[in-house]
This record gives C-alpha cells, structure tokens and sequence, in this order.
C-alpha cells in the first residue's frame, strides 16, 4: 500500500492535469496515491480522468457539480484520504508548477514534522523569485498581514505543495471558514494551535499561464481571515 495520498484540487483544469498526472506517475510511480477533486468542472476533465484511471490503480477522482473553492476541495480531499490508512496526506496544485524531485526530497522530512509545506519565499529575496511583479506585491502584502494577525512564521503561505502526518490532521477540526484561496491560511493557523511542528523549504517552480487565481479573489480572501481572527 502506498504511504502517500496526493490530493489534485481541480478547476476547468483539462489543458493541465494530464501533464500533471503524467509528472507525477513519473516521479513517483505506485509510491503515492492520487486523489483529483473536482469542484464545479464546465470543461471535459471528467474524461481526461477517466482515461488515467484505467490504467492507474492508485488513481482517483471525485466529482462536485457546484465550485467549492479550492480550498473546499482540498477540504473535501482531506476527508476523504483520512477514512484510508495512508500515512501521509498532502495536495499539490494541478499546473504542475513544481520541480517533483524536489518535492521528493521534501517528503523525507516528514519523519520528523508533523508539516512539510513548499515555498518559493523561503531564503529568497524579491528579484528572484519566479512570478509576476504585480504578484509578487501583492503576496508579500498579504504575508505581512498573514504573519501579523495569525503568529504564523512561515513565508509563502500560499503555495500549493504541503504534506501531512496523519497523525496531525486528526487533531484538528474541520469546520473551516476559508473555502476559497485563503484555506491554507486556516489550515496552518489550525495545526499552529494544536502545536504541529512544521518544516517550510523552498522548492523551484516555474511560472505557468493559465493560473486559476485571480487578483478579485483577494477581497473575499481579506474577509475570510479577519472572520478567522476577529470572529464570525
């Protein structure tokens, strides 16, 4: 049995996930488990799935007719994968932005923290870090904020590689407020207060087009936080 479950959240993702998939099975092979989770598809994602599960036994989907966010669907994925025995639980974005053999290497240091999580901030200054220049103001405004509502020292919040001891998961609720973007912010917040240990380290990515984020998304994720922090 595999000791890893993979968790895709997945959005109109047809142009992508099958090369994602493809990265994966290569990187990892039968060692990991992969679960897509779909929210709200208008696309034909549905079939690019169902071709990969005919031959990948440690392949999965669920499909959610109504958007849930991307956090939602993490949510959702998270739930499902700790109903299994899997020892480690974690999600990865679907454009496949990250250098896997990397991700690897993370994946060894889960024998000693509860968190492993990707970042393309950690130990590297503003000019070298891989993304657009209105982006990258933008994250490091909302890790300012982040970091002074929520304690949480860690430097990109936001990217899409984290792994998980099971063990760590189970202790916290999840009865979340922040179903959009902002999820990994609860999550972190959630795991902080029940003490998990986690390890932050830097991982290449690489830019790619067709991002799923959008710059309105911010306002929403702004009241989900001070929801989180100040109450409902």
């Amino acid at each position: 049995m595999a000791e890893y479950t993979f968790i895709i959240p997945a959005h109109n993702e047809e142009k992508r996930i099958g090369r994602t998939l493809r990265s994966l099975d290569r990187f990892f092979g039968d060692s990991i488990n992969v679960l897509v989770v779909d929210n709200g598809s208008k696309d034909p994602s549905v079939e690019v799935y169902k071709e990969w599960k005919k031959e990948h036994k440690n392949f999965n989907y669920i499909i959610f007719p109504e958007a849930l966010g991307k956090g939602g669907a993490v949510l959702e994925g998270l739930k499902i994968a700790l109903k299994d025995n899997t020892k480690y639980i974690g999600y990865i974005d679907a454009d496949d932005a990250f250098h896997l053999e990397s991700v690897k290497n993370m994946l060894v240091f889960l024998d000693r923290y509860d968190v492993v999580m990707a970042s393309k901030w950690k130990d590297k200054g503003f000019m070298r870090v891989d993304e657009p220049f209105v982006r990258k103001i933008s994250s490091r405004a909302w890790n300012l904020l982040v970091r002074l509502l929520f304690g949480l020292d860690v430097r990109d919040t936001q990217a899409g590689a984290k792994f998980f001891r099971r063990e760590a998961l189970e202790k916290i609720d999840f009865d979340f407020i922040c179903k959009n973007f902002s999820f990994d912010v609860e999550l972190l917040y959630k795991l902080k207060q029940n003490k998990a240990k986690m390890l932050e380290m830097f991982i290449p990515t690489f830019h790619m087009e067709g991002s799923t984020f959008k710059m309105v998304y911010v306002w929403p994720m702004l009241l989900n936080i001070l929801k989180l922090r100040f109450g409902k």
